[in-house]
């Protein structure tokens, strides 16, 4: 028998003891190999607990679901297919009656549809396209397959009706799976009957299956942990376990460049899906049309030859926001990069232009770097009670020993905020060109993993009829309204409109 190494996901999942378990994950994940090797032990340990093994049509069950699960049966448990002449000593039989030696716990009129094992295990294989033909048939455990191509009523009125079958157990400390005739000490386990959802994501989002595990209230978290190759989603509650993960995680039983050709084969949204997990698409109300978090945010190195430009938006609540960008050439590529290698935002009590600017000057002080800066040209208007000061007063005043002569680089006036996002959008897209020393270069913007804020802007920030639709929450404590997105997407199109302002509206 074959060595068994699982991922961690699948180390996740194969734990889970909830009556309910969802395995969301990329193309080629081991969704199927996992079914394979959790059906395996059902089939061992408790035999006589009839299971259930589902796809959406038949054919998916034939030729691809049943195929990969009798693969790990042979090579994990050396479960063979049983063949008078072929194969006597098989362990199981499919769509036929069993051999008279095979151990019977019951007997079926028809055998179709049905894998009967030597020691009298029972499996239903089933199609769920046709799912009435299954209510009335009893279960103690079912593993489905790409569950997002099943009705909602499939799954709900016929197979979860169906698990009721009494008698599988798992230890409570241990987690091993039993039958309650087979244990010393039944106190020391919990009877349960499990169904685990195994599905790569839709072409659409399937509401009904990403409500049922509440998925929209962690959207963004899925997000961030689903496109970090190290990382993934697992969530627990008191009846449903939830794992959506990548298909990094299988990469080592994949071909070397299997994922790097497949991402370079579809498009943002279809590489999310596919390869990621993620259960969304971004909705076609996002602000920023063009914006590819696979593509636009790459590691950015902080290059101490190079001059630093810093934005400011000026809003205190939830925090003060200070960007730090430079911008980098390559005369190979034709490039221009403007480059967000750092973010501030600072919240209370370090919520204020002064805080940002030292935190600033602890990190890069020691370069002696020379600064440009920009942002909200509100930011030069005068203070209530302090006199003709003003928020950039206090920016020169605390930047003063990296300035320039040319370091000002506040607007008098904001340009609209729809123009605005109109030119980040072309720059995205890549349709900027400018000239750069005699020759043609594509402008184009990236962001450091660490900028969150700004990642999330980009991501999540919605268009109203007028500009961005800022939702407003209270925070619970201070009672105090503030908007929850678009500061730190304002500090950045302050910086590239005044950089590019030759380009502008061009």
């Amino acid at each position: 028998m074959s060595i068994v190494k699982f991922s961690a996901p699948q180390k996740k999942v194969l734990k889970s003891r909830k009556p309910l378990t969802l395995f969301m994950a990329g193309q080629r994940s081991g969704k199927s190999h996992l079914m394979g090797f959790k059906s395996g032990i059902f089939v061992s340990n408790a035999p006589k607990i009839r299971g259930m093994i589902a796809a959406n049509t038949y054919q998916q069950l034939t030729q691809s679901t049943m195929r990969a699960v009798k693969k790990v049966w042979k090579d994990n448990f050396g479960f063979t297919e049983y063949h008078p002449r072929g194969n006597p000593n098989g362990h199981y039989v499919v769509n036929q009656k069993p051999p008279l030696y095979f151990q019977a716990f019951e007997k079926f009129d028809n055998y179709h549809g049905i894998i009967s094992f030597v020691n009298g295990a029972v499996i239903f294989c089933a199609s769920l396209k046709n799912y009435m033909a299954h209510d009335g048939k009893e279960i103690g455990w079912a593993e489905l397959d790409e569950t997002k191509d099943t009705k909602e009523e499939a799954l709900k009125a016929v197979i979860l009706a169906r698990l009721s079958q009494p008698g599988l157990l798992y230890h409570k400390e241990t987690l091993n799976i039993d039958y309650i005739e087979d244990v010393e000490n039944p106190e020391d386990y919990i009877e349960y009957n499990p169904c685990c959802i195994n599905t790569s994501p839709a072409v659409g989002v399937v509401k009904w299956l990403t409500d049922m595990f509440k998925l929209p209230e962690h959207d963004v978290e899925i997000l961030k942990k689903v496109t970090d190759p190290e990382d993934f989603f697992y969530l627990e509650t008191d009846t449903q376990s939830i794992c959506i993960s990548s298909t990094y995680h299988n990469a080592h039983n994949l071909p070397k460049n299997y994922i790097d050709t497949r991402l370079a084969e579809l498009s943002e949204g279809e590489g999310l899906k596919y390869i990621f997990g993620y259960p969304f698409g971004r909705s076609g109300e996002a602000f920023y049309r063009n914006f590819e978090k696979l593509k636009h945010v790459q590691p950015v190195q902080y290059n101490r030859y190079l001059p630093i430009h810093l934005t400011f938006d000026f809003n205190s609540k939830p925090y003060m926001t200070l960007l730090a960008a430079q911008v980098v050439s390559d005369d190979k590529k034709k490039t221009l990069s403007i480059q967000v290698f750092k973010e501030y935002c600072l919240a209370s009590p370090y919520n204020s232009t002064e805080a940002v600017c030292d935190h600033f000057k602890e990190d890069y002080v020691v370069f002696n770097p020379t600064v440009f800066y920009y942002g909200d040209a509100s930011g030069d208007y005068r203070q209530a009670g302090s006199g003709d000061h003003t928020q950039f007063d206090t920016v020169r005043t605390e930047l003063r020993p990296f300035l320039v002569s040319s370091s000002d680089k506040v607007p008098k006036a904001n340009k609209r905020v729809l123009n605005r996002r109109d030119f980040l959008d072309k720059i995205l897209e890549d349709k900027l060109i400018i000239d750069y020393r005699g020759e043609r270069y594509t402008v184009q913007l990236v962001f450091d993993p660490s900028c969150e804020k700004l990642i999330e802007d980009f991501q999540w920030l919605k268009e109203d009829i007028d500009g961005k639709l800022k939702e407003k929450v209270k925070d619970t404590e201070t009672k105090v309204t503030y908007e929850k997105l678009g500061h730190t997407s304002d500090a950045l199109e302050y910086l590239v409109v005044e950089l590019l302002e030759d380009y502008y509206d061009k």
